[in-house]
C-alpha cells in the first residue's frame, strides 16, 4: 500500500539524499515501524549499519542482515553516524537516552512516512493492512505534536472513561477493573463539562477513545457522542469494546458517521455477541475493526516497587501508555494506571500528575496539560506499576474472576 503522510514533510527528500551521502546509519527500534525503516533505507540504498532496541530479549537478533545491538553499545560509534528513531511510542524518551549516549545525529522517521509504499509481507509486520494507516497515522500526529508543542498543544488521544461497569471480570485488566468492588458510571453532568474544558483548550486531538470498563454499557453514551460530533477539532472517536454488547434500534444510529470508529477486542467465546456486533456494524456500513487477543502485558496489578526515581523514568520513558490522557470522574491524567489506582485510592494522590478540568482559567488550564503531557519524566503512580514496557511479562488474555480483587495499597 502507499502511504502518504497526512502532515506535511518539506524536506523529506533533503534528508534521504543527505543520508545517502553517508557511509551508513543505525536504525533504533525494531517493532513495525523500524521494520518499514529498515526496509525502506534497503530499497534507497542507504547502508543500514546496525539496529538497536531497549528490548534486551532481542538484543544479537539479526533482521535482514543487521544484529540488533544494546543501546550502551552505541556509544562506540562516531558521533556523525545518523541514527534513525524508528518507534512510534517512545521517541522522545529514546532521544534523551541517545543524547545522554553523547549521540546527537538523530533523525525521526517522519521523512520515510512522507510518501512510502509499504508491503506488510515484505516488511514482516504484526499489523495488519486494515491498521497500518491508522497506527502510523497515530505515530506521526504524536510527532507532530511533539515537535509544535511551543506553538500548539495537539493531543495524540484523550481516553474518556464512560464507566468502571464491564460485561466481563478480566483479572489482569490493565486499566484495573477488576478492583472495583462496586463500580460505577460516570456522572454525566460531570463528564460534559470536563470534556468542554478540555476540547475548548486544546488545539486538536488525533483520536478520542469512549473505554470503560465496557462503555456500551453507558446509557448515555449516544449523548456523549452527539455532544462530541459538536466539536471540529479532533480526528476519530474510537469506540473500545469487547464483542459482548450490541445496543439496539435507535441507539446505533448515532454511530452511523464518518467519524466513529469501532476497535474490537476478539476473546473467543468470552466475545459472545462478536458475530451479531460485526453483522451490525457491517450492515449501518460503521468503519471497525476487531483483533484476536491471546495474551496481555502483565500489567494489571498494583505492586510496590521500591524503584529509585533514575529507574521510574527508564520505566515511564520505555511505557506504551507515557501519553495516555485519561478523564475519569472531572480529573485529567497522563495514564489509565494513574487514573484508576488514584481513583481505587490504592496510591497518594498526587497533585502535580492530576490536572482539574474545572478552571475557568483557559489559559492556567493549557500550561498545566502542556506540562503534563510533554515535560512529565515519570509519574508517582509509577512506584505502583510493573510498566508497560517491551520487557514486561505476559499473562492468557481475559482470565475471569469469580469476585472483584482485593489490592495492595501503596503508600
Amino acid at each position: 500500500m502507499i502511504y502518504k503522510s497526512p502532515i506535511k514533510i518539506d524536506n523529506a527528500e533533503d534528508i534521504r539524499s543527505k543520508l545517502l551521502k553517508n557511509t551508513g546509519v543505525i536504525v533504533f527500534g525494531t517493532g513495525n515501524v523500524g521494520l518499514i525503516a529498515l526496509n525502506f533505507l534497503k530499497k534507497q540504498n542507504i547502508n543500514v549499519i546496525c539496529l538497536s532496541d531497549n528490548n534486551s530479549s532481542r538484543w544479537n537478533e539479526v533482521i535482514d542482515g543487521c544484529r540488533i545491538v544494546p543501546p550502551e553499545e552505541l556509544k562506540s560509534t562516531e558521533n556523525k553516524t545518523p541514527i534513525i528513531i524508528a518507534n512510534n511510542l517512545n521517541f522522545t524518551f529514546i532521544r534523551r537516552q541517545l543524547k545522554d549516549l553523547g549521540l546527537t545525529n538523530i533523525y525521526d522517521c517522519d521523512f520515510i512516512f512522507s510518501n512510502v509504499n509499504i508491503d506488510v509481507k515484505e516488511c514482516n509486520l504484526t499489523w495488519t493492512e486494515t491498521n497500518l494507516k491508522k497506527e502510523i497515522d497515530l505515530y506521526m500526529y504524536s510527532l507532530s505534536a511533539w515537535k509544535e508543542k511551543k506553538n500548539f498543544l495537539k493531543v495524540k488521544n484523550i481516553d474518556l472513561v464512560l464507566t468502571e461497569k464491564c460485561s466481563l471480570k478480566c483479572k489482569d485488566c490493565s486499566n484495573l477493573m477488576q478492583f472495583y468492588a462496586k463500580p460505577v458510571d460516570e456522572d454525566y453532568d460531570l463528564l460534559i463539562p470536563s470534556i468542554d474544558n478540555f476540547m475548548n483548550t486544546v488545539d486538536y486531538v488525533h483520536e478520542i477513545r469512549l473505554i470503560g470498563g465496557e462503555p456500551l454499557l453507558y446509557k448515555k453514551i449516544d449523548y456523549v457522542i452527539n455532544h462530541l460530533l459538536s466539536f471540529k477539532n479532533f480526528g476519530k472517536i474510537i469506540i473500545n469494546t469487547n464483542g459482548t454488547i450490541v445496543l439496539k434500534g435507535d441507539k446505533m444510529n448515532v454511530f452511523q458517521n464518518d467519524k466513529i470508529f469501532f476497535d474490537i477486542s476478539d476473546y473467543g467465546k468470552l466475545s459472545r455477541n462478536l458475530d451479531k456486533l460485526l453483522q451490525e456494524l457491517k450492515r449501518r456500513n460503521i468503519a471497525h475493526n476487531y483483533r484476536t487477543q491471546k495474551t496481555w502485558q502483565d500489567a494489571g496489578r498494583i505492586v510496590k516497587t521500591n524503584r529509585t526515581d533514575e529507574e521510574n523514568k527508564e520505566i515511564f520513558g520505555n511505557c506504551c501508555q507515557n501519553q495516555g490522557l485519561s478523564i475519569l470522574h472531572g480529573k485529567l491524567y497522563l495514564c489509565p494506571f494513574s487514573a484508576n489506582a488514584t481513583n481505587l485510592k490504592a496510591i497518594p494522590y498526587a497533585k502535580k500528575d492530576i490536572v482539574d478540568l474545572n478552571i475557568d482559567d483557559k489559559k492556567e488550564l493549557k500550561k498545566q496539560i502542556t506540562e503534563l503531557y510533554f515535560n512529565t519524566e515519570f509519574l508517582e503512580a509509577c512506584r505502583g506499576c510493573k510498566g508497560r514496557h517491551s520487557n514486561v511479562d505476559t499473562v492468557p488474555a481475559a482470565i475471569q474472576a469469580k469476585a472483584p480483587l482485593k489490592y495492595e495499597i501503596v503508600s
